[in-house]
């Protein structure tokens, strides 16, 4: 079998959006990386992401010098929290002069592509396949793969895991090495992509009837969240139960109907793996934690990750200075677990304060209440809005 050799600095596993935006940093840079993705361009431009980019995510494509190339979508500073359907509108605010973004994942995705590849030249390698990573004391690490064009191995300084949760780069740590932190929250969304844009403000909606939230997906299309059992697949949600579901949640009769172009389920679920890195591998985004949707902090959190581990993998380059790489688990650390916490305040609100049947009365009561402190108290909605612009 013939394999060919190459060499770089930085090999990345995954042009997901953490992986394209550390790409797209480095090669900005001048620091020489390589991204690997099993999936063809066309795949990846399609696959349906939602997200918004906080206001520390625009403040940080900023500092990069590429919001106006990557950042599109409308300022993302409202949420209209109905309770029973009677809505009130609780306003982020601003400090400072980044305000957050409806820029879905897909989106920026597609806006990284273009610049990475396009506009930089940059090296991303899709339908990749067979990946092997090699990260031992003794040797450079490196990155194994086959394509069209036969068998490949990528020797670098550097590997960066940006493959998601079932991506080979976590899998590739020796047993031992990680701890897995994990909280099931014992029930999933069904996510519904309907041709009906949100008419007003972005809703998270709770009534005895359950959570629903409505999101925009561009000017003609919205994204329903509807809190279902973990067990409910398509068979269980017609296009007609839907509908109904929505306006009953809603408690509004003039929804009418539309076009549902697609349904997904997704598990409701906190995890993080500790430490973030082994040798010369480093984990970012989805590869070392995950949030529960309600929060909409998933891309915020990866957006972080590798900010921080672009600047250490300059340091590391330039200056032979590892000394901010070998910490890249104590800077993140803190961050995710505050954001973890604020994960878990927000789904346990947004579904304590629905159906009863899920926690009880008392539980639908108090959580009720700690909505209700966002427009009553001052200091709540401060911290709330600090939080959702991820400046807490």
């Amino acid at each position: 079998m013939t394999i060919s050799y190459e060499e770089t600095k930085v090999a990345i596993i995954g042009a997901g959006v953490a992986g394209l935006t550390l790409a797209t940093f480095l090669q900005k840079s001048g620091v020489p990386c390589v991204v690997l993705e099993r999936r063809n361009r066309t795949y990846v431009e399609v696959r349906q992401r939602a997200g918004v980019v906080e206001a520390r995510g625009v403040e940080m494509f900023e500092r990069w010098g590429l919001a106006d190339k990557l950042l599109a979508g409308p300022v993302a500073q409202t949420i209209d929290y109905r309770v029973d359907g009677v809505g009130r509108i609780f306003d982020i605010g601003a400090e400072g002069d980044a305000q957050s973004r409806f820029c879905t994942q897909q989106m920026l995705v597609n806006n990284l592509l273009r610049e990475l590849i396009d506009a930089m030249a940059g090296d991303v390698r899709f339908e990749v396949a067979d990946v092997v990573i090699t990260n031992e004391a003794d040797r450079r690490p490196s990155v194994a793969y086959s394509d069209a064009g036969g068998h490949h191995e990528i020797v670098c300084d550097f590997i960066v895991g940006c493959d998601a949760d079932r991506g080979v780069s976590r899998a590739s740590i020796p047993d031992g090495i990680l701890t897995r932190y994990v909280h099931e929250f014992g029930y999933a969304w069904m996510a519904a992509l309907v041709e009906a844009p949100v008419t007003g403000d972005p809703i998270m909606a709770v009534s005895d009837h359950g959570f629903v939230g409505q999101l925009p997906r561009g000017p003609q299309r919205s994204r329903y969240y509807l809190q279902c059992a973990l067990t409910d697949t398509a068979e269980d949600w017609p296009e007609k139960r839907i509908w109904a579901e929505i306006r009953l949640r809603l408690n509004d009769d003039t929804i009418q109907n539309a076009v549902v172009h697609n349904i997904d389920f997704v598990p409701l679920r906190s995890v993080v793996y500790a430490p973030m890195q082994y040798g010369n591998l480093f984990l970012a985004g989805d590869a070392a934690h995950m949030v529960p949707p309600a929060s909409a902090k998933g891309m915020n959190m990866a957006l972080y990750d590798v900010d921080v581990l672009a600047q250490a993998l300059l340091d590391a380059v330039r200056n032979q200075d590892r000394r901010t790489l070998d910490s890249y688990t104590d800077t993140c650390l803190p961050r995710i677990w505050n954001y973890q916490d604020f994960a878990v305040w927000m789904t346990d609100t947004m579904h304590d304060a629905g159906n009863p049947a899920q926690q009880g009365t008392f539980r639908q009561m108090t959580a009720r209440s700690r909505l209700n402190n966002l427009f009553a108290s001052p200091a709540a909605a401060r911290l709330h809005g600090e939080y959702q612009r991820g400046t807490n």
